[in-house]
């Protein structure tokens, strides 16, 4: 371990610029499909970028704690061919349903807190968006996202890593553990 603060610090900015890339590639292509759905959203309900930004933030964060919250019992699943539960601990329909209905409740409230969350990283995106536009001018329109992705995911990681890093294990807690 390096005693040289400058060298620490070149290298945890070197360590965040290539983590970043990581992070950036899934998030450009949740920005391409959330821009397509934003736009029909905004076509269809003609209301304002911050509230169409707002609901397709919702619909997609729903559908990844959604797969997320449910992965473990999909994969769980597969096991059930191993052998047979005895009747007394297995669990009837009917408790099956109502554990399926409030985990679909629960994703939704984890969904509201976690969009909320996600604003502020979601407004420097657009001013980055603007700012990166201006710069390339006619450049593909990909290339301006996904340049705009990876400053953001650069902002994002730096914020969370060196501000919050409680916070992904926070959001796991809260997803699974609740209040």
């Amino acid at each position: 371990m390096s005693l040289n603060p400058l060298e620490n610090l070149l290298f945890s900015v070197i360590g965040l610029l290539q983590g970043s890339i990581i992070i950036a590639v899934p998030v450009f292509i949740l920005v391409l499909f959330g821009q397509e759905l934003r736009e029909k959203i905004e076509e269809e309900t003609k209301k304002s970028w911050v509230t169409t930004t707002f609901i397709t933030t919702i619909i997609m964060v729903y559908i990844l704690l959604l797969i997320t919250y449910f992965f473990p019992f999909i994969i769980a699943s597969q096991e059930i061919g191993l052998g047979e539960v005895p009747s007394i601990f297995a669990p009837d329909p009917v408790t099956l349903l109502i554990s399926f209905i409030a985990g679909v409740l629960w994703v939704g409230v984890v969904t509201i807190v976690v969009s909320l969350l996600l604003m502020p990283f979601e407004f420097v995106g657009a001013y980055v968006h603007e700012v990166v536009s201006k710069k390339l001018g006619k450049k593909p329109e990909w290339l301006k996202l996904a340049i705009t992705s990876y400053l953001t995911s650069v902002f994002a990681s730096a914020i969370i890593l060196f501000l919050v890093p409680e916070a992904i294990t926070g959001v796991f807690y809260f997803l699974y553990y609740g209040f």
